[in-house]
């Protein structure tokens, strides 16, 4: 029996695009509705035509009477480790329709058209992306393992104090709370006992990939993080201010632990951690290089830090230990597996925002 969902709108097809022929197309649709607007171009040939792990797939949504190019969405190839084997996942990535093109059947043809040709040529395939195209993920057969969870540690509390206090008594109060965290600082500052190394640094460091590979993965989910998804998703795809910290016994040791951070492109204020890797794997996080990179979010100037997580109970802990609390969920969808093993693959997952399409 079919229904409304199945029923899809005969004025519309999915074709098959070419990388390079269609780059102006896909670009074209992109402007104005999706991705960086600035750096478009780059985005497009990072992930589509620079992207060493395989040739990505790409559908276009044509209108029929028109014949013109009216959507478009793609699948990146992911390389990625589940019970212990490596594997080749489809990231489906860069959902759009035009606003005059953009209703559910159009839409839900061009999605369930890229989940089809995404099993064709990887195990599964996956996705993040916001509520509307949420709605049309979950119509299209996508199923929800499991849900990143948005933590927030705040820093300063002059933006925020007059959120919740009204007029002058907010302003005061956001005052008097950071002169208080500012003394607190200056004082742990002075006892500190951690020891460690910490420094910024704008490149990848080959101690990044060597604390991956040493360290536990467990049978959960995970990107491989070597150095080649490293440079090519940290280096490659835009961000607005993009370092990263690593954390360290001693200058030159191996490392204990490393986070990718970059400056929220909505909210200037905060820090985006959009990855982040332990010397325990997924076994547990170190909460000693996590307030390490809350005081150095501090000296640079933030007001708060952010973190997307899907992950094992023991890193999960240690982060909301030093003071993290959640603040919103995004799903996780994934198409090409039936119930009993998608339930599989949200157990013990390591996901951060280095699923993001970029």
């Amino acid at each position: 029996m079919e229904t409304r969902d199945t029923v899809l709108d005969d004025r519309y097809e999915t074709v098959e695009g070419h990388l390079e022929r269609d780059r102006g197309t896909v670009i074209g649709i992109w402007r104005g509705h999706i991705g960086w607007q600035d750096q478009l171009e780059r985005m497009y040939d990072v992930f589509y035509l620079d992207c060493p792990f395989g040739r990505p797939l790409l559908r276009l949504l044509r209108h029929r009477p028109s014949g013109e190019i009216v959507g478009t969405i793609g699948a990146g190839p992911r390389p990625m480790l589940w019970q212990g084997r490596a594997l080749q996942a489809a990231v489906v990535s860069h959902f759009a329709v035009l606003p005059t093109h953009r209703s559910l059947k159009p839409a839900l043809g061009l999605a369930r058209s890229m989940a089809a040709a995404s099993l064709e040529h990887f195990e599964f395939a996956y996705g993040l992306t916001n509520a509307q195209g949420g709605a049309v993920c979950r119509r299209a057969g996508f199923g929800v393992p499991a849900q990143l969870l948005r933590h927030v540690k705040l820093l300063r509390y002059g933006s925020y104090a007059p959120r919740v206090l009204p007029g002058p008594l907010g302003r005061a109060g956001g005052a008097l709370l950071d002169g208080a965290v500012a003394v607190g600082r200056g004082l742990r500052a002075l006892g500190r006992r951690s020891g460690l190394h910490v420094v910024w640094t704008d490149a990848v460091d080959p101690r990044m990939p060597a604390l991956w590979e040493r360290s536990g993965h467990g049978d959960g989910l995970s990107t491989m993080r070597t150095g080649a998804m490293l440079e090519w998703r940290f280096l490659g795809l835009p961000a607005v201010r993009r370092r990263f910290l690593l954390v360290a016994p001693a200058p030159g040791a191996p490392l204990l632990a490393w986070f990718v951070c970059e400056t929220n492109v909505r909210a200037p204020g905060f820090m985006t951690v959009t990855d982040a890797w332990f010397a325990g794997g997924v076994g547990g996080a170190d909460r000693l290089a996590i307030r390490e990179l809350c005081r150095m979010g501090y000296e640079a100037g933030y007001q708060a830090i952010e973190v997307r997580l899907a992950v094992t109970p023991p890193v999960l802990q240690a982060w909301r230990a030093e003071g993290f609390v959640v603040r919103g969920q995004q799903p996780l969808f994934v198409a090409g597996m039936d119930p009993c093993r998608a339930g599989d693959l949200g157990a013990g997952m390591y996901v951060t925002d280095i699923e993001q399409d970029g």
